[in-house]
């Protein structure tokens, strides 16, 4: 394995520690709340993630049941430029309304 190869591992896994990290303190710290919920609180802490519109994060949430598998996708989309230019767009004419989405969620979430 050459230099870079092993720098690009090391961010994915890095990545990846820090999504199940995420996850698993949410878990500890609000037990008994709904799976759902747990894996949304990774992805919206997540850029590009963070400012996506609701339906790409609701799709995302979908597809993916647990934390490894949504973990290693967020590593893996990291890079794609796809999600990085719904999230400017966002960022430029939506960000009030996805920043306040994002706020809601997690005051019910840590709130309650």
């Amino acid at each position: 394995m050459n230099f870079l190869s092993k720098f690009f591992k090391h961010k994915s896994d890095k990545t990846i520690k820090t999504c199940i990290s995420i996850y698993q303190k949410a878990k500890k710290e609000r037990p008994n709340k709904p799976e759902k919920d747990y894996l949304k609180i990774v992805l919206l802490t997540k850029p590009p993630f963070d400012y996506l519109p609701d339906e790409i994060i609701d799709s995302t949430l979908d597809n993916f049941n647990n934390i490894n598998d949504l973990a290693t996708y967020i590593a893996t989309t990291h890079k794609d430029k796809t999600f990085w230019f719904f999230r400017e767009k966002n960022l430029k004419y939506d960000k009030k309304n996805i920043k306040s989405r994002n706020s809601r969620f997690f005051y019910e979430f840590w709130g309650k």
